[in-house]
């Protein structure tokens, strides 16, 4: 049975997206709490990226870092896909529910969303990819956004390869362990 992808369920629509990909030999289950909780610090190139961006780099695991700049998870479904977003009219907000995420046209001037999915390929490979989408909800806030999107979608696609190798060496050092 194929199940809707959360970010497809989340975010069908969007002004902007950015896509990375990576083949891991691992399970699918180790791959997965991998890619939920690991130490972006493990790169250097990241946490200098993220200082000149003015973003917290005390605390660098995933679910911390995700938290401290108010991002919020979703809705996970494990270990298919994890699915982080926020809102944002004039800064970042807390998302309220993931029903009003959907359905909410007039709160947000900017929806965005940011899964890791993964695909298993045979019993000890697995895809795992990272998909970020942004929806801008106004014509004034999609000319605002797609201005800061050129200057920044070379550095973020920086970011989520990084990330993925992280993963990925992460599992090769202790294949065991996810």
């Amino acid at each position: 049975m194929i199940t809707q992808k959360l970010i497809d369920k989340y975010l069908p629509k969007y002004s902007f997206n950015e896509y990375h990909e990576t083949i891991i030999n691992n399970s699918i289950d180790n791959v997965y709490e991998k890619a939920r909780n690991f130490d972006l610090s493990k790169s250097n190139l990241i946490r200098w990226l993220f200082k000149i961006r003015g973003l917290p780099t005390k605390r660098m695991h995933l679910q911390d870092f995700i938290s401290d700049i108010g991002f919020t998870t979703i809705e996970e479904n494990s270990p298919i896909e994890n699915l982080i977003g926020f809102w944002a009219r004039y800064k970042i907000e807390p998302i309220t529910s993931p029903y009003d995420f959907i359905n909410d046209t007039t709160s947000a001037r900017v929806k965005v969303v940011w899964n890791f999915y993964l695909e298993e390929l045979n019993s000890n490979q697995v895809r795992l990819s990272t998909e970020t989408r942004i929806l801008c909800m106004t014509p004034s806030a999609k000319v605002t956004f797609g201005l800061y999107w050129m200057i920044i979608k070379p550095f973020s696609g920086v970011i989520r390869n990084k990330m993925l190798q992280i993963i990925k060496q992460d599992l090769k050092k202790d294949p065991e362990n996810g």
